[in-house]
Formats: structure tokens, C-alpha cells, sequence
């Protein structure tokens, strides 16, 4: 019986002693960004505290800061300052990140895990100022126009008055030979009627001699 009981014992002190180292390993307490949280601006930096310090070895200290794609934003290396480890960050663009880590605890013993933060992106207030610049870019069109419009119609008689002297000078010609023609038919009809009338005043003058003859012939 009493060497049942001391087996017991001896067994629950092993097991107690084996617990204890395991449950002496640190864990991580806090992070920024929070773990699940969702935030307005890329983070410069992440920053894990733990629950004891950690070993000074940077081999040992791995942080690395994963985009959607698989890219790591972890820039340089980590910094340790007792309980807090931090790692710098470079610029990135709205979306899922994930943080993941592995640092060696007080007791020894590597420890490491991971966790996701969010970037949500932020509308652009310039985007609210195109409309205006827009509606205020759109008059200038119509201005153009207002100002091309007059030189055009402008031109238009300044093309016609070129032709002006031609025409004034076609007109000229055209009335002049209808003149020259009408002065011409006038003065050939006015000889035709002279000829006429001299052909008249000839034929009367020969009657008359003949006439004459007759008589003086009758007389004799």
C-alpha cells in the first residue's frame, strides 16, 4: 500500500515537473496593428510585446510582413528592447496583411505564430474637385468657338469682295457690247432707210425728165 502511494507521488512530481518548463514559455500579449483589426493608413512599423523578454540573438528574431500576392513589406531587421520587438515596414498599397513571427523566449524555447490586419483603402479627395475643374474647363470651348465663329463669317465677305472688280468688270464688257451692238443695228438701219429714200428721190426725178420730152415732142 505504501509503496502503491509513493509510486504516485513520484509519478505526479514528474509529470508537475515536465508541466512547469512548458508552461513557463513566453507568449505573445499585444501587437500594432491589433491582430483582426482594420485601420485607415499603411502601418510604418509592427510592433509584437511579449510576455517575457527575449533572447538578443537577431538571428533568431524573424518578422516578416506578407501582402495578398506573397510579398514581404519587412524592411532591414527587427529591433528588440526587453519585451517588444520591432520591424519596420516599407509603403504599400490597401489590402490584407499578414504578420508572421519567430522569436526565441527567456526560457529558450522558439515560439512563433502569425495573425492579419487590414488596410482599408481611403477615397482620394482630389476625385470630388474634377467635376468642378471639368465644369469649369467646359465654357472655354464655347468661347473659342464664340470668337472663331465671327472671324469666319468675316472672311466670308472679305473672299467675296475679291470677286467684286471681276465681276463689275464682266458686267461692264457685257453692257458695253450690247451697246455697241444696238448703236450698230440703229445706224445700219438708219442707212438702209437712207438708201431707200435716195432710190425714191431718184426714181421720181427720171419721171419727171421723161415727161418733159413728151411734151416738148408733142409741141413740135
Amino acid at each position: 500500500m505504501l509503496s502503491s502511494l509513493a509510486a504516485l507521488l513520484l509519478t505526479a512530481g514528474l509529470l508537475y515537473a515536465g508541466a512547469a518548463p512548458a508552461a513557463a514559455h513566453d507568449e505573445i500579449v499585444s501587437s500594432s496593428p491589433e491582430a483582426g483589426s482594420t485601420i485607415s493608413v499603411v502601418p510604418e512599423e509592427i510592433s509584437l510585446t511579449f510576455s517575457g523578454e527575449i533572447l538578443t540573438d537577431f538571428s533568431a528574431v524573424i518578422i516578416e510582413v506578407v501582402t495578398a500576392d506573397g510579398q514581404n513589406l519587412a524592411s532591414g531587421e527587427p529591433i528588440i528592447d526587453g519585451t517588444t520587438v520591432t520591424q519596420a515596414v516599407q509603403p504599400g498599397q490597401a489590402g490584407v496583411f499578414t504578420v508572421r513571427w519567430r522569436v526565441v523566449s527567456s526560457d529558450g524555447h522558439p515560439i512563433s505564430n502569425e495573425y492579419r490586419y487590414t488596410v482599408e483603402a481611403v477615397a482620394v479627395p482630389t476625385s470630388t474637385l474634377t467635376p468642378e475643374a471639368t465644369e469649369e474647363q467646359t465654357p472655354a470651348p464655347s468661347t473659342t468657338t464664340e470668337a472663331t465663329t465671327p472671324g469666319e463669317v468675316h472672311n466670308g465677305p472679305s473672299g467675296g469682295g475679291e470677286l467684286l472688280p471681276v465681276l463689275a468688270v464682266v458686267s461692264g464688257v457685257i453692257v458695253l457690247g450690247g451697246a455697241l451692238i444696238v448703236v450698230l443695228m440703229v445706224a445700219r438701219e438708219r442707212r438702209r432707210r437712207d438708201r431707200a429714200a435716195t432710190a425714191a428721190a431718184s426714181g421720181q426725178s427720171g419721171g419727171d425728165g421723161d415727161t418733159g420730152k413728151d411734151g416738148l415732142a408733142d409741141e413740135s
